[in-house]
């Protein structure tokens, strides 16, 4: 039997991803002393900013040439952010998907595949493209540390893909629209992190795209203050999390070393962190589709005002959330049967999708479970899903208006307080939160009521 000193230090040093077979622990730039560098930066989502002074560009050439004006603006942002080798390997990775999804669509339209048939190769097909990336090994053609599935977007194509997919099963006389789909595949905006625009909702609004009448400069000026504004904000957060030195060993493997004060930084400021990230993104990309005139969906709703893990889906990746509720939820029988097979099967993929680590994992069972919960929770009090719209408005006396205030607080602290701890076992790639958690239950907990 492998010992316990030897079992920690392979879970510390390259065990976690080693046990699970995967060559190389995934880069954490939470718990890295060096910082990405700005090649990195350009390669990340973030890379979008780079998109800004093409808008024009695309403008007026658009006024003549719409499509190519997208295809072309598209390819241009590209090369400067991703460099030729990793443009080239995207770009035959989304032509290899394109082209696997319009085979099955003719064989579809001859009848010589059926739609579930169809549905089931969509989905093995476009998994095993992108396999190789999932199972992570630093990439020779790729100038960046962070996992390259979801930091140039394949995550996000494989999502829009599927969708795609799925529709020309149901529909397989759906007409091909190659120029118009590729303006939907190499559209920047919702490219590497979202959020998720599917084909149908995009050539709706490419259909209605006029681009010599003005954009909505002042919505995607608006916008454009927020994303600087979330910049100010990730600043002042990342300021005041615990950097780890040169050599030294980070918090969430041995926060033993660390003080309860730092360790509550870390707590709460982490996932504030990644939120920030993921908001601020979602700013920027909708600020420069608005000042190109094809919008995206918002993929956050006022976050912060969440009082139930229910809730916090509906407001959190908002695009993300729909897609698996559509195409994995709906579809395995939803609320309607095996909920919470059904539940688990969402929140596994979300989590497999992110990545090979178990933080992952971990963290959608997190939420499954919760979701589970609350829909138990819901049933025991005897109450529908939407029960506060099917009361008729009554007049509240001020001390029920008191209590509903103080249990909808309870209830936000609640939610808060768990998506926070969830967050930072996602953000944990080798120890799932697990050791910083329990420290930190240890010292706040179970410590002071025995006298420690």
């Amino acid at each position: 039997m492998i010992g316990a000193a030897r079992l920690a230090e392979l879970l510390a040093g390259h065990g976690g991803p080693a046990l699970l077979g995967f060559p190389t622990p995934l880069f954490n730039p939470l718990t890295s002393s060096s910082p990405l560098s700005p090649r990195e930066l350009l390669a990340g989502p973030f890379g979008l900013l780079a998109f800004l002074p093409l808008v024009p560009v695309v403008l007026l050439l658009a006024r003549r040439w719409q499509r190519a004006a997208l295809i072309v603006g598209g390819l241009v942002w590209l090369l400067p952010t991703l460099g030729l080798p990793t443009t080239v390997v995207l770009l035959a990775g989304v032509a290899a998907g394109t082209a696997w999804i319009t085979l099955l669509g003719a064989l579809r339209r001859r009848e010589r595949l059926g739609r579930r048939g169809m549905i089931a190769l969509v989905w093995l097909g476009l998994h095993a493209l992108v396999l190789p990336l999932w199972w992570h090994g630093q990439p020779t053609w790729y100038p960046s540390r962070m996992a390259v599935l979801h930091n140039v977007g394949f995550a996000y194509f494989l999502l829009r893909l599927i969708a795609w997919g799925m529709e020309v099963a149901a529909n397989p006389q759906t007409p091909l629209r190659l120029r118009d789909t590729l303006c939907w595949l190499l559209y920047p905006p919702c490219m590497r992190l979202g959020p998720v625009l599917l084909r149908a909702d995009f050539l709706r609004r490419l259909d209605e795209w006029n681009a010599r009448h003005s954009p909505a400069w002042r919505l995607g000026a608006r916008r454009f203050g927020l994303m600087i504004l979330g910049g100010v904000g990730l600043a002042a957060v990342g300021r005041h999390i615990p950097g780890v030195a040169p050599g030294g060993v980070d918090f969430f493997a041995a926060p033993e070393v660390y003080t309860t004060d730092l360790l509550l930084r870390v707590f709460y400021l982490v996932p504030i962190q990644i939120y920030l990230l993921l908001w601020t993104y979602n700013q920027l990309a909708m600020a420069l589709s608005l000042w190109v005139g094809l919008p995206l969906d918002d993929n956050f709703h006022r976050l912060p005002l969440a009082t139930s893990v229910r809730e916090f889906w509906h407001r959190w990746h908002i695009t993300v959330g729909a897609w698996l509720r559509n195409y994995i939820y709906v579809p395995l029988g939803g609320s309607r049967r095996h909920t919470f097979l059904s539940t688990l099967a969402v929140f596994g993929y979300c989590g497999l999708w992110h990545g090979p680590g178990w933080s992952f994992p971990a963290w959608g069972l997190t939420q499954a479970v919760a979701l589970m919960v609350q829909r138990g929770w819901d049933r025991l009090l005897g109450r529908p899903r939407d029960h506060a719209l099917l009361r008729p408005p009554t007049r509240e006396s001020a001390a029920t208006r008191t209590r509903t205030i103080a249990w909808t607080g309870v209830c936000w602290l609640l939610t808060m307080h768990y998506q926070i701890a969830t967050l930072v076992v996602f953000a944990d790639f080798e120890h799932a939160g697990w050791r910083l958690l329990r420290e930190l239950w240890w010292r706040r907990g179970l410590a002071p009521l025995l006298g420690g």
